[in-house]
């Protein structure tokens, strides 16, 4: 599904469900992208998914290979380059961390919570010299031992925002441009569960099951 099709499912849904059925390109590409973000958020385990006295979320990153592979098209693979204090900053559009290794052959490097750093730093079991860690801080990861220069980094990334592009014809109406959208990333049933969350921004309560009926509905009245 491209995003000019995902575009005229949201209007159609809007028609369907409320008397004006019009949304602005620019109110689209804001909704869309907003739901996009929070369904990225929900996969990796978003707070408010967490009960008390269980520190699971009911989905997160690392919990089956179903979420793994719906978070494939936003996990990214990514050299750092570590100074010689062992710090190296975070990509631009870093928001998790999935995996790191050293850059040459695959070796992994563990991380290390800073209230349990002082212990595996002094380990003779795990020495770091042999097993090096990483910690996290404000700005970037910073690596034990120091000289560790480079590490390989695959994590997730800021979902690509989804644009509608346009340009006008001689009335001032909107008429879409491939070569001016981006497209969206996600596989269809992903972008099911990401317009029901734009619709629900709406005003408009969804499930995704709701959304891909209303999808093979407008299907079939194109036929």
């Amino acid at each position: 599904m491209d995003v000019n099709e995902l575009y005229i499912l949201y209007l159609f849904i809007l028609g369907k469900n409320k008397q004006q059925g019009y949304a602005s390109p620019s109110d689209f590409n804001t909704n869309i992208n907003a739901a996009a973000k929070q369904y990225a958020s929900y996969l990796l385990g978003s707070v408010g998914q967490y009960t008390p006295g269980r520190p699971v979320a009911k989905v997160e990153l690392g919990q089956n290979s179903v979420v793994r592979q719906n978070l494939a098209p936003i996990i990214y693979g990514y050299n750092l380059n570590v100074d010689s204090t062992g710090f190296s900053p975070y990509p631009t559009d870093y928001v998790q961390t999935d995996a790191m290794w050293s850059i040459y052959g695959y070796q992994r490097i563990r991380y290390a919570d800073q209230h349990k750093f002082v212990s595996i730093y002094n380990s003779r079991i795990d020495p770091i010299a042999t097993n090096p860690i990483y910690i996290l801080e404000d700005a970037g990861f910073r690596f034990f031992p120091q000289n560790t220069a480079n590490a390989k980094l695959h994590y997730v990334k800021d979902p690509p925002n989804m644009i509608w592009g346009y340009d006008e014809d001689i009335n001032g109406i909107p008429v879409y441009n491939a070569a001016r959208s981006s497209q969206p990333v996600w596989d269809s049933l992903a972008l099911m569960e990401i317009m029901s969350r734009a619709m629900s921004i709406c005003g408009i309560r969804l499930q995704s099951s709701a959304v891909l009926a209303y999808s093979k509905e407008m299907q079939n009245n194109d036929k």
